[in-house]
């Protein structure tokens, strides 16, 4: 990530802050001793993993300037693409989020588009043949356009407006942090817009892959629930329960007909359904 953003940060005058959240893999070291001859170039080392939310708060807290570009360590900018997400911005003072597109490694789309996961929308987005033409997930990745939210792996926003909402919640530790973002800054009248004139290569969950290993999709489903614990309305949790109930167990029916599934997509095994299954249904007394 950093070696594709020096030339531009060279050119802009900007400054590049390094947010080591308690890695253990040498990483910081690495980065220290290639890039910290540089002016533009700062470290800044946790001693735990403070989780997305804590360590961007944290990153973010001290810096002195008015646009913050917020990226992954496993992105990769494309050239001229940090220039146009930044006149993005500046063009349009109604969106709260910018966003670039973002490509696999080997160069196709990955589809960062998406609706506020409330049930409704959820539906929308997992019935693709019903329901193609609502869910933004489904839809081009093409022209600029201003969606519900987009994958964090690459955000650019105004400090002024970030610290108006008191920064990312700190109880989403993985996951729809940035979701829950994008909704209070649209709850204040911000859009988030995807600009696909700006290019950027993303590794999907490498971060939490390291963490939580092939079961990282559950932690999906503790993230929507608490995302529905606090924008959600009166009867969402259950019926996010019972669509994703039934939807896992479809997956379930479907690995063991099919049984090549299991072997590409682990949401499609036994122990994983059970496990979602727990998480989908375990007791939360915040929810009654």
């Amino acid at each position: 990530m950093i070696a594709s953003l020096a030339e531009p940060l060279e050119k802009l005058n900007g400054n590049l802050i390094v947010f080591d959240n308690g890695s253990t893999d040498g990483s910081d070291c690495v980065a220290q001793e290639t890039w910290g001859s540089k002016s533009w170039f700062t470290l800044i080392k946790s001693s735990e993993n403070l989780g997305f939310a804590g360590g961007a708060n944290k990153a973010i807290k001290d810096i002195d300037a008015e646009i913050i570009v917020l990226a992954n360590s496993d992105t990769v900018f494309l050239q001229d693409s940090l220039e146009i997400l930044l006149n993005a911005l500046e063009s349009h003072p109604e969106a709260g989020i910018v966003g670039p597109k973002l490509l696999w490694p080997d160069g196709t789309l990955q589809r960062s588009l998406r609706d506020f996961p409330f049930p409704g929308r959820l539906i929308t987005e997992h019935l693709p043949h019903f329901f193609s033409s609502k869910a933004y997930i489904n839809q081009p990745h093409t022209g600029q356009q201003s969606v519900d939210w987009l994958v964090g792996a690459v955000m650019v926003f105004r400090k002024e407006l970030f610290e108006s909402c008191d920064g990312f919640d700190e109880d989403f530790f993985f996951y729809h942090e940035e979701t829950e973002l994008q909704y209070r800054f649209f709850l204040k009248g911000y859009s988030s817009l995807f600009v696909p004139a700006a290019e950027v290569i993303h590794v999907e969950g490498a971060s939490a892959r390291k963490m939580f290993g092939r079961e990282t999709y559950l932690k999906y489903i503790q993230a929507k629930l608490k995302f529905l614990r606090k924008h959600g309305y009166r009867g969402s949790i259950l019926l996010f329960r019972l669509f994703m109930g039934l939807l896992q167990g479809c997956r379930l029916v479907t690995g063991v007909f099919r049984p090549e599934l299991p072997l590409r997509d682990i949401r499609y095994t036994a122990p994983y359904c059970r496990r979602a299954f727990h998480e989908l249904f375990r007791r939360n007394r915040q929810d009654f």
